[in-house]
């Protein structure tokens, strides 16, 4: 079964990867487990081609990707050898979304997937952000911010015209995130958040994002507050971040 299983990874890959380099950097990265993910993807109609890694990190990469009808997409795959699994139990044990699953690597891996799935669900709401398409194990496709082979730039890439309104819109999006979806980012930054040609700014990377009864949601809320009002403030803008946090807490 096994060998069967290669032979069609063999002949789907060459088609499904723009170019041998591209193959081979999945390969090199992910194992068994992920490929049979992929092509459950490809066979379901989400995906036809693979392009290059956009971004990495310790627990994730994200490819550039298209689907049948030519749409680019995003694909964020989490490692399932991830180092850091024992702090994602702790984000998903304190969220009433998620309260009943193995605690093993590769299920809380899983588990960390939808969990961003849901969180983008819940975001597209109020704020800009990656439309979520599907998941699968341990891969999520989503919505590509960007254009032709590119995502639009990171705020902490781009000079600033404006970073009173910047301050002002991000403080509308994180109230409205928590009053109205009850939900925290989680690990907002300028790291985090693009500038569109809208121009508009988008969030990305909701994998942190809890639910506000979560134990830690508080602590979290804090701390996006605190990242972005941090760097609006070093643009120029007057903050008032303990206010603004003040006030929706109290709320």
């Amino acid at each position: 079964m096994e060998r069967e299983f290669e032979r069609r990874w063999q002949e789907k890959s060459r088609r499904m990867f723009d170019n041998s380099e591209a193959k081979k950097a999945f390969d090199n990265v992910f194992d068994h487990y992920t490929k049979k993910a992929l092509m459950k993807l490809s066979d379901r109609g989400v995906l036809s081609q693979l392009y290059g890694t956009i971004e990495s990190g310790k627990e994730s990469k994200v490819f550039l990707a298209d689907t049948p009808e030519g749409e680019r997409v995003l694909l964020k795959i989490y490692m399932t050898r991830a180092g850091g699994f024992r702090e994602m139990e702790q984000y998903l044990r304190g969220d009433p979304r998620f309260e009943s699953f193995k605690s093993d690597r590769r299920s809380i891996i899983e588990e960390w997937c939808k969990k961003e799935y849901r969180n983008l669900q819940k975001a597209q709401d109020v704020v800009k952000c990656p439309k979520p398409i599907a998941t699968e194990k341990n891969i999520l496709v989503m919505e590509f911010i960007g254009r032709d082979f590119s995502p639009f730039p990171k705020l902490k890439d781009v000079e600033i015209e404006n970073p009173e309104l910047g301050w002002k819109k991000t403080k509308k999006a994180i109230k409205e995130l928590w009053e109205e979806q009850k939900l925290v980012h989680g690990d907002l930054s300028e790291y985090n958040i693009l500038v569109t040609d809208e121009p508009a700014l988008a969030w990305i990377d909701f994998s942190q994002g809890v639910h506000r009864t979560h134990p830690r949601a508080k602590e979290l809320l804090e701390r996006d507050i605190e990242n972005a009002a941090n760097f609006f403030r070093n643009q120029g803008a007057e903050t008032d971040e303990q206010n603004f946090y003040n006030s929706l807490i109290s709320d």
